[in-house]
């Protein structure tokens, strides 16, 4: 392979990540792809080429090959930006493939509360009070569960209730925690300062004193939801704890409506909250749901009987 194609890898990968993008795994996929192309007997990058890289894997689906097929089409166009006869531009949209939106679990209140009362009752005084805290934190913030297992005790902010978050592509964001949750983590910390391990600095620990870890965390959690009688609905995979950030996209939603809010900023405003970079991101979050029909409803009606029309 051109000694040059490899060196662009490095040069293209590192000016990337110098404005901000992370490409994990982009390095193996792209040197990958020129091992395919030494294989084929090319010396430069072509349609065909990059087109037969990225399907190639044997029982992936088109989302997969759609991702491989991405990282090359703009290492491509880099490429062809520095040299035309290296390397023909990708054209976008020849593998395509449309994420599958999981339909997600919608907890109650009513459902949240028997899952918080089911964790209490575990065996392990600190993994109970943690797998508590876990439920009750992502309930009443809307964080991603992975957010929550990476917090330490010494980001909360007690004295102005916030909570500062990172959350994807190291970006951070301060979360405002309403008086009961900021109360519930008081009580929670001192039932963590008598089993946290020494030298343990996350907030979140399991029953050994350490970090809680999140494959056990999900684990223990479905067990929650077994024997709380939560089933997979129709059209709805089995209860996940990252199901508590869609209850509480929607449910921000419907009480936004019930007061009369500005619909569009509370979008902006809970797309920040929630850390994304764009409302598109935040409008996965949203399920029509009854409450949420409801709430429109009454508004519309409302409007109307106010005399407005359009």
């Amino acid at each position: 392979m051109s000694a040059d194609l490899c060196a662009a890898v490095a040069d293209y990968l590192a000016a990337r990540r110098a404005r901000g993008y992370r490409l994990d795994g982009h390095e193996q996929l792209l040197r990958s792809f020129l091992d395919s192309l030494q294989a084929r007997g090319e010396a430069r990058i072509t349609v065909p080429a990059a087109v037969a890289f990225a399907t190639a894997p044997a029982g992936t689906g088109r989302a997969w090959h759609a991702q491989r097929l991405a990282a090359v089409r703009a290492f491509a166009g880099y490429v062809h930006g520095l040299d035309p006869a290296a390397a023909d531009p990708v054209p976008d949209g020849l593998v395509p493939a449309r994420a599958v939106r999981r339909v997600p679990y919608l907890y109650s209140g009513e459902e949240t509360a028997r899952l918080v009362a089911a964790a209490a009752a575990l065996p392990s005084v600190m993994l109970a009070a943690s797998m508590r805290m876990l439920i009750g934190l992502l309930a009443s913030t809307g964080l991603r569960s992975g957010e929550a297992f990476i917090l330490d005790p010494a980001d909360l902010d007690s004295a102005t209730q916030v909570l500062p978050v990172t959350g994807k592509y190291g970006r951070t964001r301060l979360i405002a925690l309403h008086p009961t949750t900021a109360a519930a983590l008081s009580d929670y910390l001192q039932i963590r300062a008598a089993h946290a391990a020494d030298g343990t600095s996350a907030l979140l620990i399991g029953q050994a004193g350490r970090r809680l870890n999140p494959t056990m965390a999900r684990a223990v959690f479905r067990s929650l939801t077994a024997e709380c009688g939560l089933a997979p609905q129709p059209g709805c995979g089995a209860p996940r704890l990252h199901d508590f950030r869609h209850v509480f996209a929607v449910n921000t939603l419907i009480d936004a409506h019930r007061q009369g809010r500005d619909i569009d900023a509370c979008i902006a405003v809970l797309a920040t909250y929630l850390g994304h970079v764009s409302p598109v991101h935040t409008y996965w979050y949203l399920t029509v749901t009854a409450a949420l029909t409801d709430a429109v409803s009454e508004r519309a009606a409302l409007y109307y009987q106010g005399g407005n029309r359009r």
